[in-house]
């Protein structure tokens, strides 16, 4: 889809030219950086589960506005810091909730908690 928006707006065929230089360089970057970042998140997948990978596309957000400040010069605004703050404590309160779930269903495997126990999740792993 991004490819049709892009021929639609852009119409000047010279726009389209690959010049060596800045460009190439910022092509190939992105294409390394992006499958070192799909492998890393295949690992975090395999090993953490889902929750864990979808958890730092928040992440993500907080970490642009740190990197604008320090490489763009941006301004920092209070809607910032709050948006970082509340992005942070989600994510460490999800991340702390996986763990006592986690936690549960090891203590329900060893003590042979049934399934109508009210410290068991209801969806167990497998």
């Amino acid at each position: 889809m991004s490819a049709i928006v892009s021929v639609i707006a852009e119409r000047n065929p010279n726009a389209w030219k690959l010049r060596p230089g800045l460009e190439l360089v910022a092509i190939g970057y992105s294409a390394i950086l992006g499958s070192f970042r799909s492998i890393f998140h295949l690992l975090a997948l395999r090993h953490n589960g889902p929750m864990f990978v979808t958890m730092f596309k928040p992440l993500r957000i907080v970490i642009a506005v740190i990197m604008g400040i320090i490489f763009l010069g941006d301004t920092l605004h209070l809607g910032s810091v709050i948006g970082a703050v509340i992005v942070t404590l989600g994510f460490y309160s999800v991340m702390w909730g996986k763990f006592k779930e986690k936690k549960i269903v090891g203590d329900s495997e060893i003590c042979g908690f049934d399934s109508s126990s009210n410290k068991v999740p209801l969806l167990h792993a497998t």
